[in-house]
């Protein structure tokens, strides 16, 4: 318990520092990433480590083998609407948050975060649209959306 609290704080933290840098400058730092890909494996390590039955080797691998799958998905999304519009609609950055989430949350719960990322991104993006504050094909930051899609499947896995 104390551990997932601990954990908790530590994702909350990485995150929203994540999703702060990616508003201001549309980027996200490689020095971030590896942190939230470390702090991901150390929470492994820990789970691992304290339930006997989990074979902590066995959990990375198949964490990573997921992180993998996740990453092809996005970069393929990433590489069919620039074939198709012509604009990037998701940075290496975004790409790269994705993936690494499942070291975090597993396969099931990425899919789960990243559905909901999608979702808040088209409603802030259709409120957009109509206040026209934003125009078509206009780029925004997605880090703070996959970031609350993050947030809210760990809270989910945990309650």
């Amino acid at each position: 318990m104390f551990t997932n609290l601990c954990f908790t704080f530590v994702l909350l933290y990485i995150l929203y520092s994540i999703s702060i840098e990616d508003i201001n400058t549309m980027f996200i730092s490689e020095n971030k990433l590896i942190s939230f890909a470390i702090s991901g494996l150390l929470y492994l390590l820990c789970i691992g480590l304290s339930n006997e039955k989990i074979y902590t080797i066995k959990l990375i691998l198949n964490k990573s083998f997921s992180m993998l799958l996740i990453y092809i998905l996005m970069f393929s999304i990433s590489y069919i609407s620039y074939k198709i519009y012509g604009v990037n609609s998701l940075g290496m950055g975004d790409i790269k948050l994705s993936s690494v989430s499942t070291l975090w949350l597993g396969i099931e719960l990425s899919f789960l975060s990243l559905c909901i990322s999608f979702v808040l991104s088209a409603m802030y993006s259709l409120h957009g649209k109509l206040t026209k504050r934003l125009i078509p094909l206009q780029q925004y930051p997605f880090s703070p959306f996959i970031s609350i899609g993050i947030f809210y499947s760990w809270i989910i896995d945990k309650i």
